[in-house]
């Protein structure tokens, strides 16, 4: 007959035996089923706050970009008026219909306007507006700060002044002046 090793030993021995059978199973158990989870919760929780982060990121990234949306616009609206989108067929009317706001606005009385095209000078194509003016010092110098803002980056070409009366004080003016826009070659 074949004898129980266990049987032999005494039941001290025998409480370790089981005793270090339990703590080798309860470690067994840990090191495979249970750390690998806790790895993974952690590893989620990281994942969790990169994500959060990512996302406040991205809320702020898209409030940036509208912001700067909203400049690009601006510089946009700075450099061409609002003729910056309007198409080469509707440019000369704006552009009349403009100056003839700005007139009336100042006082000053807008005798002609004369459309033209200029030359092509690197990558844009210069409009040309001969125009005549007749108003006082101040409605004219007001009416030139009124079209660049209306009109965006306007260069005066040419520009010549003379009184309409001898009269010393606050004399009656007329302008010629020609005043060139610019826009992107094929916009």
């Amino acid at each position: 007959m074949i004898s129980n090793p266990l049987e032999k030993l005494d039941p001290r021995q025998q409480r370790l035996l089981v005793g270090g059978g339990l703590a080798l199973l309860v470690a067994v158990l840990f090191s495979y089923v249970l750390l690998p989870q806790v790895k993974l919760y952690r590893q989620g929780l990281e994942s969790k706050g990169v994500l959060e982060a990512a996302a406040r990121q991205g809320q702020e990234v898209s409030l940036q970009l509208e912001t700067l949306r909203g400049d690009v616009e601006g510089l946009k609206r700075q450099l061409h008026g609002d003729m910056a989108n309007l198409p080469e067929q509707q440019l000369e009317a704006f552009v009349i219909g403009r100056l003839q706001g700005i007139s009336w606005r100042n006082n000053v009385e807008l005798l002609s306007i004369e459309p033209g095209t200029g030359e092509s000078v690197q990558m844009f194509n210069e409009s040309l507006f001969k125009v005549a003016l007749s108003g006082d010092y101040r409605a004219l110098y007001t009416w030139l700060g009124d079209i660049s803002e209306e009109l965006g980056f306007v260069v005066i070409k040419e520009y010549e002044m003379r009184p309409v009366e001898d009269v010393a004080e606050d004399p009656r003016l007329t302008v010629a002046l020609t005043i060139a826009s610019y826009r992107v070659a094929g916009s």
